[in-house]
Parts: structure tokens; C-alpha cells; sequence
């Protein structure tokens, strides 16, 4: 059903007119990458894609007056076709773009190739003589043997009255570098994202920035670059301020190229932890020259760091995202394999590779320290469990319960057992008319065992008369059983004539109505061992 809703929606998009050349309302064009790699994970551990989808959620048409939205996407459609590109959503209202936007982004499946040029060239013509403002939010570089770089660099040459805006999803330096080249060529500041508020930041800051729609970047500002690294000269990503006099500083980061006015600055950068503080940033006067890119190289210290394995019966597993926390608060998130700075402190690293293993681990960090975390899983075991009544080979027809500490922790498939931790349990058969508690069954850290309960009980057997007391043929008794509130709870029994396992208890039998005859409700009580018959008789009424 799904599918169909969503054939309909984009059968309407279709539908939906194009601009005219004439057309001159400034434009906000979001084009979003859909290709397959968009399932890969952001450092906190969420798909890329669900970021990307919950800011395209999350636009506001107050922040579009005057403009009208677009959104075209590309690599969602097939695998391995370059020409994969849509414009789902044409230049509209914001206050209908939106929520057409949310709608479709909402039902992206990632699955194809990049095809970055081919969809900046639609874009341009979709804009007609529209001024405005293109947004591409990628994670990845063009895959299909073109430059966007060289594209964009043209644009601008030709004055173009239409600006690229990139902001990059959780990249790799390599990548990273590719992107950020198409926001140099168009002279706009190129945006990283490592998290869906990283996107919703980016996104914003494009939006108050970007100025007058088609006015082309002041070309007073220069590209300032910025690298880092530690005394061993391995190269770190740094954050912080340049500025200039009196001047409100500008945010600069080794991650982009930062725009800046030509001067003198200070530039104080350094490492920001997983806290969100920048750790001892170091100092240095800069000079921004009047043409070209300028480049300042730090060298900073290193923050405490941790990386995380997983070990699972001696042997390294992927392991699962690890929560730093301080006091019970939250600090910080990371993957296993990552190198995660931290402030110096102690700390509880958390994570739950699964239901049965919440692990924990505490380190104190101090300023060059570099450690490691080893969470070993703790490593459960198979049990298959038979419970019978005494005396008998046939096991109860429920599944069983493992309790403990007065907690349902594992349910028992009869036939096929459970994977459980090594412990001491209650073993819980939870049936109407045979409820039973086994204490103390005891899970060792043996790989594979076997356990049989017998479950004490008497046996009734259930028979019905007619009036002249000759046997009659009725398939089913209800019986209750008195339980400890002093209510009565009731099952069936679908085979009269058989013997049937109740444990110890009061105990009453109700004739089937719907079939004829009536009956006398009959009470009885069980012991251990007994064998009873009980009687309903039909009164003939």
C-alpha cells in the first residue's frame, strides 16, 4: 500500500507545471544524494540517509519568505545508472514545498550511483532566469566521470546569477577535499556534517548567509586554509576562531576552507573533544593575503584519547556505539575503531552490543594519555529444558520463563531451548491449571546442558453422562482452578476421557452448554498423586 501512495504522490508532482523563463522569484534549490552509500553511519551511529531525511522534516517556511523551494534527488532510484536524477519537488511555495519535500524524503531508499554534475546541470536549467541558491548535502564524490569542480568553476566565470552551497555528510579526508573543491569554485564556504544537528547547522547557516539571492560572493574574502597536527606530525582536525582587532570572530576549522576578509588575525585552533570543548588551543598571528588561498599550520597538542574492541569468547567482534559518561550525564558518543578525544577526567564508557550484555568500563584520562578499552562479552549459554509431570514423558505443551530477582529475563521454547547468561533461576511454568515454580535451577557457563523438571501433580480423568447415566460423547469441560487471591481461573479441556495433570488445588468442572444438556458444576480438590474421575451428569432440564 506504500508504494502505491507513493506512485500517486510523484504521478501528481508530475503534474504540477514547471516555471516559466519569465519567472524571476529567487530560489532555494536542495539537491539530495540518495545513492547507496548514503546507508553508511554517522560517528553516533545513526544511517546517513535518517539524518539527512529528519532535516529535510525538520524546514521551516518562515526561513524561505520571499524564495520558493525546489528539491531534486539523484541515486535512488537504480543501481549503476549515472542519468539516476528527479526533480521530485518543483520551484514552489514554501509553505507547499515543504511539506512535498518531507513526504518524498521520507521515502528514499538509497541504492545507486552519484551523479553530482549531471544533477547541478538540471538544476541550472530548472532555474530558468531565476537568481538563488543551490544547496547540494552529499556523502559522497561524483562517481560517474565528470567534474563538478570544473562545472561550477565555469558558472562562476560566466557569472551565473546561481551559487552552490556543499555541505558534506559524514566524509573522509580524501572525499572531504573533493567537495569542498566545488564550494571553492563557486566561492562559498564548503559545510561538514558528522551528525543530523552538523546537516540542520550547516543547512541554517547557508540560509542566513547566503545574502541576496544570485548576488555573487564578496569578493573581498579569501580563502584561509588550515592544517594541523601533533609533535609526530600525524595530522589532526582542529576548531576554533580567527580574529582581527576589535572584529566579531569568525569560526574556522581545518575541515573546509575558510572565507575570511583579507588582514592580520589571531587564529586559535585546537582539538575538539567528544565534551565539545576545544582542548588547549595554541595561538599564532596569520596573515589573509589579498589574492590566492593562504595557508597557517599548527602544530597542538593531543587530548586524552580512547579506541574500543570487543572481544566475544576470545575472539574480536564489531562491537556497538559507546556512550562517555560523567556523573550519570552523557558526554559524548563513539564508534568502535574510532580514536575519540576526550577531556581529561574519569569516565564510564557504556555500551549494549545486545539484550544480554550492558557493559561498562571506567578510565581516568589524563593529559597523553592514549588507552584502550577491552569489552569483553559476557557469553551465554544454550539450555534446553523439559518440564513433566512426575511420573510422565510428556512434556507440558507451554513454553517456559526464566526469572530473576523478581524479573522475566528469558521466555523457554519447549522444544528448542534458550540462549541465556550463566546464573541461578527460577524456572516458571505458566499455565492456567498447572502453574509451577522450580527454584534454583542453576545455569553454568558449560556450553550446551539439559534439564528435566517434573512438575508434582494428580491426575483427573473428565467424563460425561447423559440423564440415564450412560456415557455421552462431548468434546470439551471447562475447568477452574482456585489460585492464591481465592479467583478462580479457568482452561479448557478439549479430550474428556483422558487423564489429565493438575497440581495440588481446588478445583471446580463446568459442563459445555452450547452442546446440549445441562450440568451441575462439580468441585473437587487434588493431591499429589491422585486419580480421580469426576462426573457431569446432564440433569436433563
Amino acid at each position: 500500500m506504500k508504494r502505491i501512495i507513493c506512485g500517486v504522490f510523484l504521478t501528481t508532482l508530475a503534474l504540477v507545471p514547471a516555471v516559466t523563463a519569465a519567472d524571476s522569484t529567487p530560489g532555494v534549490y536542495v539537491i539530495l544524494d540518495g545513492s547507496g552509500s548514503m546507508w553508511g553511519q554517522l560517528p553516533d551511529g545513526t544511517h546517513k540517509i535518517t539524518a539527512a531525511k529528519e532535516v529535510v522534516k525538520g524546514f521551516l517556511a518562515d526561513d524561505y519568505a520571499g524564495r520558493e523551494l525546489a528539491f531534486r534527488v539523484y541515486g535512488h532510484r537504480r543501481e549503476g545508472d549515472c542519468a539516476d536524477t528527479e526533480l521530485v519537488v518543483p520551484f514552489s511555495a514554501p509553505g507547499q514545498a515543504i511539506g512535498r519535500m518531507a513526504k518524498f524524503a521520507d521515502g528514499v531508499n538509497p541504492k545507486g550511483k552519484t551523479p553530482i554534475s549531471r544533477s547541478l546541470r538540471a538544476a541550472l536549467e530548472d532555474f530558468g532566469d531565476r537568481p538563488g541558491e543551490i544547496i547540494l548535502v552529499s556523502d559522497g564524490i561524483e562517481t560517474c566521470d565528470e567534474d563538478p569542480c570544473e562545472l561550477v568553476k565555469r558558472w562562476r566565470e560566466s557569472n551565473v546569477a546561481v551559487r552552490v552551497h556543499v555541505v558534506g555528510l559524514g566524509l573522509e579526508e580524501k572525499e572531504r577535499e573533493a567537495m569542498a573543491c566545488i564550494s571553492e569554485a563557486a566561492g562559498t564556504a564548503y559545510y561538514d556534517a558528522q551528525s543530523a544537528d552538523d546537516l540542520a547547522a550547516g543547512l541554517a547557516e547557508i540560509q542566513q548567509t547566503s545574502g541576496e539571492p544570485g548576488e555573487p560572493p564578496a569578493p573581498h574574502w579569501q580563502v584561509l586554509e588550515i592544517k594541523a597536527a601533533n609533535e609526530a606530525g600525524e595530522r589532526l582536525r582542529v576548531y576554533g576562531t580567527a580574529r582581527s582587532g576589535e572584529e566579531e570572530p569568525i569560526e574556522v576549522t581545518s575541515l573546509r576552507r575558510n572565507r575570511v576578509p583579507p588582514g592580520d588575525y589571531e587564529v586559535s585552533v585546537g582539538v575538539r573533544t567528544r565534551n565539545g570543548n576545544v582542548y588547549r588551543p595554541v595561538t599564532q598571528s596569520v596573515t589573509v593575503a589579498d589574492s590566492g588561498k593562504s595557508v597557517a599550520s599548527f602544530v597542538v597538542p593531543e587530548p586524552p584519547s580512547v579506541t574500543a574492541r570487543f572481544l566475544d569468547r576470545g575472539e574480536e567482534i564489531r562491537g556497538s556505539v559507546i556512550r562517555a559518561y560523567q556523573e550519570d550525564r552523557e558526554v559524548g558518543t563513539f564508534r568502535p575503531g574510532d580514536r575519540a578525544f576526550f577531556d581529561p577526567g574519569t569516565y564510564d564508557f557504556r555500551s549494549e552490543p545486545n539484550a544480554d550484555n550492558k557493559l561498562t568500563v571506567t578510565e581516568t584520562l589524563a593529559d597523553g594519555d592514549s588507552k584502550e578499552l577491552l569489552f569483553e562479552l559476557v557469553r551465554t549459554v544454550l539450555a534446553r529444558i523439559k518440564m513433566t509431570p512426575a511420573g510422565s514423558e510428556t512434556t507440558f505443551r507451554s513454553n517456559y520463563e526464566l526469572w530473576q530477582d523478581g524479573e522475566l529475563k528469558y521466555r523457554v521454547h519447549r522444544w528448542n531451548g534458550v540462549r541465556a547468561l550463566p546464573g541461578v533461576y527460577e524456572l516458571r511454568l505458566p499455565m492456567k491449571l498447572t502453574p509451577y515454580v522450580h527454584e534454583g535451577l542453576v545455569l553454568t557457563a558449560e556450553e550446551e546442558q539439559e534439564f528435566h523438571v517434573e512438575v508434582p501433580v494428580g491426575w483427573a480423568t473428565f467424563l460425561y453422562q447423559d440423564v440415564d447415566g450412560n456415557p455421552a460423547e462431548i468434546e470439551r469441560v471447562f475447568v477452574y482452578r482456585e489460585n492464591e487471591s481465592g479467583h478462580w481461573v479457568s482452561d479448557s479441556v478439549t479430550t474428556p476421557g483422558e487423564r489429565i495433570a493438575l497440581v495440588p488445588g481446588e478445583y471446580k468442572a463446568q459442563g459445555w452448554l452450547q452442546r446440549g444438556g445441562t450440568y451441575d458444576d462439580v468441585f473437587f480438590a487434588i493431591a499429589v498423586g491422585d486419580e480421580k474421575e469426576i462426573v457431569l451428569r446432564d440433569k436433563g432440564e
